[in-house]
């Protein structure tokens, strides 16, 4: 009788692989086409800057967002009524 391991085995060879680069040649391109007045802006922002415009963030979507990293990486994040000041 074979073991459970020797089963585990052979079942895994039979596995289909995948096939990464017929995968990836099946994605449409990805292309974005800068506004003209965005180039310059781009060029001397700084990632942190340009990341929320390329995203098209507007303040309260960057709020949150900024909001929820800090809570994923603290653990909790007071409501800004609580604060004191």
């Amino acid at each position: 009788m074979r073991s459970p391991l020797t089963r585990m085995r052979t079942v895994w060879k039979r596995l289909p692989r995948l096939d990464r680069e017929r995968l990836v040649g099946l994605l449409p391109p990805v292309e974005y086409r800068r506004a003209p007045g965005e180039q310059q802006l781009f060029d001397e922002a700084s990632l942190p800057v340009s990341l929320p415009l390329m995203l098209k963030l507007d303040q309260e979507t960057e709020y949150l967002l900024c909001r929820e990293v800090a809570r994923r990486a603290l653990g909790s994040v007071p409501e800004p009524e609580s604060l004191p000041g």
